[in-house]
């Protein structure tokens, strides 16, 4: 069964009770912000092992300037990352960051840097960006394409990470979104789901496993019924 870890994209409140409630949460360390070293443990140890932590790389990378930094600003957050034993890096590019041959070529600059083993590297592009690009440059860079399961098909693989889109951080999630997701996660081994409406996201988690178990399940077994058959002479005799 597919197993799906639901958070939000930013930490609020004790990492402990949050952790209770979710299953991840995204993290976004700004050049020279970051929290502490001994922070970032403790906050490891509090979630707990099977808490996923996603760090969601600066908007400087996500610019692809290739500067000194856009170098030190990727370094502070992969430190991050390692410090709380992440298991998705997202690069995230801004509309202004086009399908060209050229920002192809940044993209996998980028992407080479980043931590392989052991790690979900993931990229969502904004911006003018077709469907068929987004998944051929993912496929090329061997990255997971961020997309809005509730509004878009998701990418084929055994691991998908989608960001369900509130926009103006307005739009609550109804349960027709939560239904629309769900068969697009099913048979899947991992899926991590960000949920960008915050009072929508506890709900949003346990309709989604409801919705999940339903078309997970095995259909009932067929009700084979015998067929009404013409008495023969033999079975008379008998």
């Amino acid at each position: 069964m597919t197993r799906v870890q639901v958070g939000l994209p930013e930490l609020v409140g004790d990492v402990g009770k949050y952790a209770a409630r979710f299953d991840m949460v995204e993290l976004r360390p700004l050049p020279g912000a970051a929290p502490r070293a001994s922070t970032l443990r403790a906050w490891r140890k509090a979630a707990g092992p099977s808490f996923t932590f996603s760090v969601v790389l600066p908007p400087i990378v996500g610019l692809l300037a290739m500067t000194k930094e856009m170098d030190a600003a990727l370094a502070e957050a992969l430190e991050v990352a390692t410090l709380v034993e992440a298991r998705c890096v997202v690069l995230s590019t801004p509309p202004d960051v086009r399908p060209t041959s050229a920002t192809s070529a940044k993209l996998r600059s980028v992407v080479e840097r980043l931590p392989k083993p052991g790690t979900a590297l993931c990229w969502e592009p904004h911006g003018l960006w077709e469907r068929r690009e987004i998944l051929a440059t993912a496929k090329q860079l061997g990255v997971i394409a961020v997309l809005d399961g509730a509004q878009a098909q998701l990418p084929p693989g055994p691991v998908v990470y989608t960001r369900l889109r509130a926009l103006g951080g307005q739009r609550a999630l109804g349960e027709r979104s939560v239904e629309r997701l769900a068969p697009q996660l099913a048979g899947r081994r991992e899926a991590w789901v960000v949920v960008e409406h915050r009072p929508s996201a506890p709900r949003v988690r346990s309709q989604l496993e409801a919705a999940l178990a339903r078309v997970s399940a095995p259909p009932p077994p067929a009700v084979v019924r015998p067929s009404p058959g013409r008495l023969r002479a033999e079975d008379e005799e008998q």
